[in-house]
């Protein structure tokens, strides 16, 4: 099979939308992370 033919099996399966779904859910993942990591280790600042 070529490459196109794997492409549009690919597309035919619904694989890209599935993809995307769990690549979206990865970065949103890995941004709460982040944020949690920021809040959680910021230097204490004492007003004088």
């Amino acid at each position: 099979m070529n490459e196109r033919g794997l492409w549009e099996l690919f597309c035919r399966t619904g694989l890209p939308a599935a993809w995307l779904a769990m690549s979206g859910q990865r970065q949103e993942e890995e941004a709460q992370r982040e944020e949690t990591v920021r809040t959680a280790f910021q230097p204490r600042v004492e007003k004088v």
